[in-house]
């Protein structure tokens, strides 16, 4: 048991971060520095994505690897967030969409990935569960794009 110096509470040790320097534990416990984090990088959001940015930049083989394995290790997570996604574009397609044309977005992008190389995907302009807003899945709500700027944009609505 150790005692947090933030919160002041008895916690088992494994509620504590282990220090890589000194083979010891940090002062605060786990929940106390999620905490801290989560404010400063709501603080600092500039500063927290170039911090996130350099990072990938530098550890890309790295990440890809352990997004290779941690997908061997959960395809059943991954297929229940797919088929929860699929419902959401059903739920979210109006009966005056354009279904044809949205099929032929679709295929665009995977034109445009096979001619050059570069991963393309459509991608909803307004997002199908935004955090103000939220978008619907037709053909004025679709644009493709590369998927780096997918990514970037990530679930955001940018005008």
């Amino acid at each position: 048991m150790k005692t947090c110096s933030k919160c002041k509470c008895e916690k088992p040790l494994d509620r504590f971060y282990k220090r890589s320097d000194r083979g010891t534990y940090h002062s605060w416990c786990k929940d106390c520095k999620h905490e801290a984090s989560k404010k400063w990088n709501l603080r600092n959001k500039e500063k927290h994505s170039e911090l996130n940015a350099k990072w990938y930049e530098e550890n890309k083989e790295h990440h890809l690897a352990n997004s290779k394995e941690w997908y061997e290790n959960n395809k059943y997570r991954k297929l229940e967030t797919t088929t929860a996604r699929e419902k959401r574009c059903v739920l979210a397609t109006s009966t005056w969409a354009d279904r044809e044309l949205i099929k032929e977005l679709y295929a665009l992008a995977k034109k445009l990935t096979e001619q050059t190389g570069i991963q393309h995907e459509v991608d909803h302009i307004v997002p199908l569960q935004g955090k103000n807003v939220s978008g619907l899945h037709t053909q004025d709500n679709l644009q493709v794009i590369t998927a780096e700027e997918n990514r970037r944009k990530s679930n955001k609505f940018i005008i």
